[in-house]
């Protein structure tokens, strides 16, 4: 017995000492401070083609979504019924956002890297073009949001490379940072209460809730396909996501731990 005792401990030490240079790798895990649950409470289906970018409607209760197949935006109420439709038609329409302050609806246009300007009945007023270096023209920008604290637009290039840049009217593009946290990047939606982002993935399946410099805090899994919209309500405890392929509103519950 003493034999084999000896001989354990002999084969012990050999391998601490073989392995004591040798650095143990320390991955952070995002979620060990856990600040949000996130549950599913319902789902609608759309009378939309393609449901794409998703934001606040400007009378801040209604949401308005924009069809990735006719590229028009039509505004829909929180149980996904459509309300109205705007003029506007553009040519390849990802992402929405809005500017309460000066009553506009801003849209992504994916292929041409162009933001345009409409004004609260969905008229054209101007459009911006977004130089960025891209791989593809079909994995251009997806996402938008605006904080209208600090007059900064989020924008969000899908893939190859998954990018999120900061940019203003006036000043153009202030910063932009490659993202490596999930496989695509397809929605996204700022907080102005908490200053804060909502990122989501419809290849990775997740939804990242980030800093304003997209640090992810948090991630979710979501059980949807090609989902690509986001609001955020966390006064009312309530997340909307619209799937694309399944043309559905996804409405979430979302509680503070």
């Amino acid at each position: 017995m003493k034999i084999q005792i000896t001989f354990l401990f002999i084969i012990l030490f050999a391998f601490t000492s073989c392995n004591k240079d040798e650095a143990i790798p320390i991955v952070p895990d995002r979620d060990a401070n856990k600040i949000y649950s996130l549950e599913l409470i319902n789902s609608k289906l759309l009378d939309i083609a393609e449901p794409s970018g998703l934001t606040w409607a400007l009378n801040g209760i209604d949401l308005i979504v924009v069809d990735d197949r006719t590229n028009k935006a039509y505004i829909i109420d929180k149980n996904g019924k459509k309300l109205s439709s705007f003029p506007f038609q553009g040519d390849d329409t990802e992402g929405i956002t809005i500017d309460n302050y000066n009553n506009e609806i801003w849209i992504a246009e994916e292929a041409e890297s162009e933001l345009v300007r409409l004004n609260s009945s969905g008229i054209k007023q101007e459009s911006y073009k977004i130089d960025i270096n891209r791989d593809s023209k079909k994995k251009g920008l997806e996402g938008l949001s605006y904080d209208s604290i600090n007059k900064v637009f989020y924008i969000l290039n899908e893939a190859e490379p998954g990018l999120l840049i900061k940019w203003q009217i006036n000043n153009g593009i202030i910063s932009q940072k490659e993202l490596d946290f999930a496989q695509d990047y397809s929605g996204i939606f700022f907080d102005n209460a908490d200053q804060n982002l909502w990122i989501i993935s419809d290849q990775s399946r997740e939804l990242f809730y980030c800093d304003k410099e997209a640090n992810v805090k948090q991630s979710f899994s979501l059980d949807l396909q090609k989902a690509e919209g986001i609001v955020v309500d966390i006064a009312n405890e309530r997340i909307y996501i619209v799937s694309d392929s399944e043309q559905k509103l996804y409405i979430y519950k979302i509680t503070k731990l």
